[in-house]
C-alpha cells in the first residue's frame, strides 16, 4: 500500500481513536437502518466500512517519533 501524502497525526495513532472513527458512523448506520432510513444507513454504512478498511485493516503508522525525528 502507497503512504500516505502526509504524516499520520499523532492523535490518530491509537487503536482506540481508530476504532472510535468506525464505530460513531456504524452506530448512526444502525440508528437509521432501525428507523427505515435505508438510504442514509447504506451511506453511513459505506463510511463504518471504509474507515475499517483504511483506519483499522490497513492502516501503516508513519516512522516518525512525537517530535518529529524518525525512529532509529
Amino acid at each position: 500500500m502507497a503512504k500516505p501524502q502526509q504524516p499520520v497525526p499523532n492523535w490518530m495513532k491509537p487503536l482506540w481513536v481508530r476504532l472510535a472513527f468506525v464505530i460513531a458512523p456504524a452506530a448512526w448506520a444502525a440508528m437509521e437502518a432501525l428507523n427505515g432510513q435505508t438510504m442514509w444507513a447504506a451511506m453511513f454504512g459505506a463510511a463504518a466500512l471504509w474507515g475499517l478498511w483504511t483506519l483499522v485493516v490497513k492502516f501503516e503508522p508513519d516512522d516518525t517519533s512525537k517530535d518529529g525525528t524518525p525512529e532509529a
